[in-house]
């Protein structure tokens, strides 16, 4: 699509050879669209002496940079105060795209005249009521990156307040007395036929592109350059680097310069694997008349103290706990009445005489004593504490017995 479009206005030509002076004598724009290759001094002179000389260069680059390109337009480019940094632009959060390279960007064309144009053009706009007007234009910057702009080049689109990293330039823009124009953008692929098609606006501003460097109509001052916020350019560590090589302690470095490239302070020869005597060990195998061959692996055998536990068929069966040490108690005696337990007392001793041999035999005397302190112990006639005789207990019954006697 983007080749009809500027095949419908100007005649496109590609160069696969070395640049040189006759080649770019008839043309007024030259697109570089993520050069693939490193330049030579040679062909950076045709450039700089086509741009003195009136000519328009329009550079395209993506994610990564000069790194991922492996280029090295930037050595021209910071000459006019433009640097294609090495990084990415990233949307924090999900909106209309799928993957967050795919960045929709919202307020970042900040030039002042830019934006103003692409407002009257039929280009996607938010219907809020911004304070800003810009803020209502939203363009995609697909798998792109950053740059750094500084005098004499002017910056054109930033990522805006939305866009990670924040308020950083997109596009710079260099115009000289002879009317010779640079433009770098960070991202080719925003001009690609799914934006094209799908987004207005990065029509839009393809075609004022096209407009501002093929023509003169399109003049810049200074105020449209005034209300433009930028964040400096922030770097970070390389935390999956720094994971791979692991230092035990930086208590060394203390009191010692840090050089500039952090990379340095490891120690890369702690991980390296020397081959120098390997010669050596294969002729000793001779010299102990060993044959040689690879090594063999030794399958360890391990120790288990348990045996290897099997699935049960049923689950397992587990012991009631065993009884609490309680102290025995005789139930019936201690809530009983008196009366059963003395029915009960007689009982046992009358059962016992009943069962001896000979019944005429008289009965026991230790037996009957204990009857006795028994009986007097159920009575609560004596207490447990005191000991007393059957005589003794008898007679304190008997004068009991005597006080119940009825008065006449």
């Amino acid at each position: 699509m983007l080749h009809r479009k500027l095949k419908s206005q100007y005649i496109i030509e590609q160069n696969d050879m070395e640049l040189k002076p006759e080649i770019l004598a008839k043309v007024k724009i030259f697109i570089l669209a993520g050069p693939q290759d490193r330049f030579t001094e040679e062909e950076f002179e045709v450039l700089k002496s086509f741009v003195d000389n009136g000519g328009s260069l329009w550079v395209l680059l993506g994610e990564g940079g000069e790194n991922e390109f492996n280029t090295n337009v930037n050595f021209f480019l910071e000459q006019y105060g433009i640097y294609i940094n090495s990084d990415n632009v990233i949307r924090p959060h999900y909106y209309k795209n799928f993957h967050p390279k795919e960045c929709s960007i919202g307020g970042g064309v900040v030039c002042e005249s830019m934006w103003r144009h692409i407002l009257k053009q039929p280009a996607d706009k938010v219907d809020y009521d911004f304070s800003d007007e810009k803020y209502k234009l939203h363009f995609q910057y697909p798998y792109g990156s950053t740059l750094n702009v500084s005098d004499p080049a002017n910056v054109l689109l930033t990522t805006g307040p939305v866009v990670y990293p924040f308020n950083r330039p997109l596009a710079g823009y260099y115009c000289n007395e002879a009317k010779g124009k640079i433009l770098a953008i960070g991202s080719g692929y925003m001009f690609h036929d799914k934006y094209l098609t799908s987004y207005k606006t990065n029509d839009v501003i393809l075609e004022y592109i096209l407009k501002l460097l093929a023509t003169n109509d399109i003049q810049f001052n200074h105020l449209d350059f005034n209300d433009v916020e930028l964040n400096d350019n922030k770097t970070f560590t390389d935390i999956g680097f720094i994971a791979d090589l692991p230092k035990a302690c930086l208590i060394d470095s203390i009191g010692s310069e840090i050089p500039a490239d952090f990379k340095k302070m490891f120690d890369m020869s702690l991980c390296s694997l020397s081959n120098r005597l390997l010669k050596d060990v294969i002729n000793t195998y001779q010299q102990l008349n060993v044959k040689y061959e690879p090594l063999k692996i030794i399958k360890p055998q391990f120790e288990i103290p348990l045996p290897a536990l099997q699935l049960a068929t049923f689950p397992p069966i587990f012991s009631e706990p065993a009884a609490p040490p309680l102290e025995l108690y005789d139930l019936d005696e201690i809530f009983s009445p008196p009366r059963s337990q003395l029915a009960n007392m007689t009982g046992q001793c009358l059962q016992a005489l009943q069962s001896s041999k000979n019944p005429r035999k008289p009965p026991n005397l230790k037996e009957l004593e204990n009857y006795i302190k028994e009986c007097a112990r159920i009575t609560a006639i004596i207490n447990e504490q005191h000991d007393m005789s059957p005589r003794e207990i008898l007679n304190v019954v008997a004068h009991q017995i005597v006080t119940y006697r009825p008065y006449e």
